[in-house]
């Protein structure tokens, strides 16, 4: 079956923005786009079916591609999540609203074990993902986050940023070393371009948003359990601010980026 990019969609501003980035994405990797409306009940599905096709029509005659409007009724999660695995979707963008829907997206998101999510709040300002910011820890798993980053390079010849936590721990040291180590094994091989930036572990969170706000990254990947940790981290104004500018590509560490077909 053929893969593609899904979109959930609400109709909101969000949810545009959304859709303007899976395009980016989409045309240069191919694959078509998805869109996606959840309603509470099938009666509703004829009447919201027409205004969605409105919204694809407009986009696919604007940009040129193909954009396939989809209605279902059902709950709100497991629709999302049922439809994503039915359509062979290999990525999933979404609008969000800020804070307060965290705990919806986290919802979302962790149904989707082999399957990114992107978060975002804001317009697609310079149309690639040109600068990716990867922060790491010492934790194993997020090095499913590498993969996916080899996959954006080869669609856009990014650099990284990678972005760890200075910590006096020898430990948490050494876990954070083989990470480090790990991905630039993998960098190297493939000729990208990267750099290794050490911040303050104290108010982390907000470092690596202050950091950010200097290199103005075009999109930032966390580990799916790590996203909503650090952005409640945050504390300044500033730092939230960015937190909604900058796009969020979720990775679960189950995550498979052989489900995409390799990276050719």
């Amino acid at each position: 079956m053929e893969k593609c990019i899904l979109v959930p969609f609400d109709f909101s501003n969000e949810a545009n923005f959304a859709l303007d980035h899976a395009f980016e994405l989409a045309r240069i990797a191919k694959f078509p786009i998805h869109l996606l409306y959840v309603v509470s009940n099938e009666k509703q599905i004829d009447e919201w079916q027409f205004e969605l096709k409105k919204v694809a029509d407009a986009f696919s005659q604007k940009n040129s591609y193909l954009v396939k409007p989809v209605v279902k009724a059902g709950n709100l999660f497991e629709t999302i999540y049922d439809y994503g695995i039915e359509a062979n979707a290999y990525l999933v963008i979404m609008g969000t609203h800020g804070l307060k829907t965290i705990n919806k997206a986290m919802k979302v998101i962790k149904k989707f074990v082999k399957i990114p999510f992107i978060l975002v709040q804001r317009p697609l300002i310079f149309g690639e993902y040109d600068k990716i910011c990867v922060p790491i820890y010492g934790d194993k798993k997020m090095r499913a986050k590498f993969l996916w980053v080899k996959y954006l390079n080869n669609l856009f010849e990014s650099t990284v940023y990678i972005v760890y936590p200075e910590t006096s721990d020898s430990g948490k040291k050494a876990e954070i070393n083989a990470n480090i180590m790990f991905a630039t094994s993998i960098f190297e091989k493939d000729a990208i371009d990267f750099e290794v930036v050490g911040l303050p572990e104290v108010n982390f969170a907000d470092n690596l948003y202050d950091y950010m706000g200097k290199i103005e990254p075009d999109i930032v990947l966390f580990m799916t359990d790590k996203y909503k940790k650090t952005i409640l981290d945050l504390k300044t104004a500033k730092s939230i601010l960015l937190s909604k500018e900058i796009p969020i590509m979720c990775v679960n560490p189950r995550t498979d980026i052989v489900k995409i077909g390799g990276f050719g």
